[in-house]
């Protein structure tokens, strides 16, 4: 059976789920052969066919497979969604680019079924992004009394390669949930893509009291919406510790990669009655007598602090943090997928507490497999900038470790190739200290033989 191609993390599974145990959606999976990928940079004129693949499991009913090729929308609230030909009115719409533009495949059990399609991208198409999306579904079964189809969405992202791409927008409005006790307080920035072409955003959210003094910041990394769409980009605050009752107000700034800022917008939740945040996943109280280890419910996650790394009693907590909330990796490293916050201390630690971080399959697999490229990083606020700390990896436990006299944001990054020859230069010192040696060895032993003078 044709496994599932590692872009399907991207894609949108739209699916009616009927909860009974004698039902069951075919298991569809789909792909492409050939052609130049999901995202590729195309030139006015130029056309290519491409190989598209669906297939259904062994123990799957034989089913029809529609394959249809449809608008790009993007729902400010749900995300990507396909549009029907009467609904897709964009001016950066790819969906005449591909043809034909619907196809349907008889599918047997654990078959695999392929189809050409052609590509042309027109000669006058102009600049920036045209937008697409392919839709695979699977007929409903007559005999099924209740009918379920079961459909898998493939974005399309053509770039227009040597055309001028404008990446702009603009925020229009920024709006967060209700303040509730227990309970994190969710924020909304509204971003529209006002450009020709999509791109990745960075950005920061400041959230402050009724005296301006500010309570936290909030990082944000994501992607724009395709151009003329608007997208909600959602941020979780979770209060360190109680609010008082009052209006606090909410600064969103969304720049580019490189810092440019497109936009700045505010606004503001109001705490109607005391609010005390949700409980954190795991807190220690330190005391500058006494060793003490902060460690998640599951062990994953351990900080050790020595007898004397505080001067005062302190209260430290630990919780997860959203990947998408994390800031941009520093150049040439990505983010893998474990990321945590530890609250409770303002400034250093006297005395510097081992970090261990248990890595994630998912870790292993954004870092290709090989563990030894993985590093704990750290945010320094003061500075905003990351701080790749010397991280211990033991292969055999699966864990990271690194020490540090501060705490913050915390994440799991894979370094880039350099980064790892470099952390080994050691390895080449030694191999051509010995390579030298055994030159010095064989020019004495010849010298001895007569050989040379």
């Amino acid at each position: 059976m044709l496994k599932r191609l590692p872009f399907l993390v991207l894609l949108a599974l739209l699916s009616l789920l009927v909860p009974s145990p004698a039902l069951a959606s075919p298991g569809l999976s789909v792909g492409h052969l050939g052609g130049k990928g999901l995202s590729p940079e195309v030139s006015p004129g130029e056309s290519y066919s491409w190989t598209l693949l669906a297939s259904i499991g062994k123990d799957d009913a034989a089913t029809d497979v529609l394959i249809e090729v449809l608008g790009y929308g993007e729902n400010p609230d749900s995300g990507v969604q396909p549009l029907l030909p009467e609904e897709d009115k964009s001016h950066y719409s790819a969906r005449t680019f591909i043809q034909p533009g619907r196809i349907t495949l008889h599918v047997e059990p654990g078959e695999t079924k392929q189809v050409e399609v052609t590509v042309t991208i027109p000669s006058d198409v102009g600049s920036g992004g045209r937008y697409a999306i392919l839709r695979f579904s699977t007929a409903p079964l007559e005999e099924e009394m209740v009918k379920i189809v079961s459909a898998i969405v493939l974005p399309i992202k053509f770039t227009i390669k040597d055309s001028q791409l404008i990446h702009q927008g603009k925020i229009t409005e920024v709006t967060a949930g209700k303040a509730v006790s227990g309970q994190p307080i969710e924020i909304f920035t509204f971003f529209q893509n006002t450009g020709n072409h999509h791109f990745q955003i960075k950005g920061q959210i400041e959230i402050r009291d009724a005296h301006d003094k500010l309570i936290d910041t909030l990082h944000i990394t994501t992607s724009s919406p395709v151009p003329e769409g608007t997208k909600r980009i959602k941020t979780t605050f979770i209060p360190q510790g109680e609010l008082a009752v009052g209006i606090y107000s909410v600064r969103a700034r969304l720049m580019l990669e490189d810092g440019t800022v497109l936009d700045e917008a505010g606004g503001s939740f109001e705490v109607e009655e005391p609010y005390v945040p949700p409980p954190p996943p795991a807190s220690v109280t330190l005391t500058p007598g006494s060793a003490a280890i902060l460690q998640t419910a599951d062990g994953r996650i351990s900080i050790s602090f020595p007898q004397g790394a505080v001067i005062g009693q302190v209260e430290i907590s630990l919780r997860s943090y959203p990947l998408e909330q994390c800031p941009t990796a520093p150049p040439g490293f990505n983010l893998a997928t474990t990321c945590f916050r530890v609250d409770g201390l303002t400034g250093l630690l006297a005395k510097e507490a081992a970090v261990t971080v248990k890595y994630t399959a998912a870790d292993l697999d954004k870092a290709g497999g090989d563990a030894s490229t993985l590093r704990l990083a750290r945010w320094d606020e003061a500075d905003s900038q990351w701080t790749v700390l010397k991280t211990k990896v033991d292969k055999e436990a699966m864990t990271l470790s690194a020490t540090t006299n501060r705490l913050s944001i915390w994440a799991v990054m894979v370094a880039p190739p350099a980064e790892e020859a470099a952390s080994k230069w050691w390895v080449w010192l030694i191999v051509l200290a010995a390579v030298a040696a055994a030159g010095v060895l064989f020019f004495l032993a010849r010298r001895r033989r007569g050989l040379v003078k």
